[in-house]
C-alpha cells in the first residue's frame, strides 16, 4: 500500500529546492537591474554558490523520485492530472535547464565554475545567457500555475500542503 504523504526526505528535497530556487530567481532579478558595482560582483558569487548547490540537490531529488516512495494520487479529473503531470516535468526540465545554462556560462566564459572566480562582464555575452534569462521567465510561469494549482486544490478538494508536510485546518 502506498503512502497517504510524501517521505520526509522528499518533504525536505522538495521545500529546501524550491526556497533555493525561487532565492536564485530573486537574486537573479535584482543582479541584472544593478549597475555594475562590486556588490553585483558579490551577489553574482552568492547566486553561482547557491545554484551550484541547487544542482547538487536537483540531481539527488531527480534520483529520489525513482528509489524513494510516492504516496497515492489525489483523485482529480483526467484534464486536470494532465494538467498536473505536464506542470511537474516542466519544472523538472526548466530548473535543470537552469542549471546547466548556468554552467555553460561559466564555463564559456572561461572563468571556470568556482563561485569565488565569477565576473559579471566576464559572462555578458556567451550564448547560455539567452537561454537562462528565457528559461528563468518560464519558470516563473510555470511556478505560478504550480503554485496557483496546488492552493486551489487545497481548499476544494483536499489535504494537498499535508502531503509535502504542512497541515492546514480547513474550515
Amino acid at each position: 500500500m502506498k503512502p497517504a504523504v510524501y517521505t520526509r526526505t522528499m518533504q525536505l528535497f522538495h521545500w529546501s529546492g524550491a526556497l533555493l530556487i525561487l532565492g536564485l530567481w530573486l537574486l537573479g532579478v535584482v543582479m541584472h537591474e544593478m549597475a555594475d558595482t562590486p556588490l553585483k560582483t558579490q551577489l553574482y558569487r552568492v547566486h553561482v554558490g547557491i545554484g551550484l548547490l541547487t544542482l547538487i540537490l536537483t540531481v539527488a531529488r531527480i534520483v529520489w523520485l525513482f528509489v524513494g516512495k510516492r504516496p497515492e494520487d489525489l483523485a482529480m479529473p483526467a484534464w486536470r492530472r494532465l494538467a498536473f503531470v505536464w506542470n511537474h516535468r516542466l519544472l523538472y526540465l526548466i530548473v535543470a535547464l537552469l542549471l546547466v545554462s548556468g554552467v555553460g556560462m561559466l564555463v564559456l566564459s572561461g572563468i571556470g565554475i568556482s563561485p569565488a572566480n565569477v565576473i559579471p562582464a566576464a559572462i555578458q555575452d556567451v550564448p547560455p545567457r539567452t537561454v537562462h534569462g528565457i528559461a528563468s521567465k518560464l519558470f516563473l510561469a510555470l511556478f505560478v500555475m504550480h503554485f496557483v494549482g496546488v492552493v486551489h486544490y487545497q481548499f476544494t478538494e483536499g489535504e494537498t500542503f499535508a502531503r509535502m508536510g504542512v497541515a492546514l485546518k480547513r474550515r
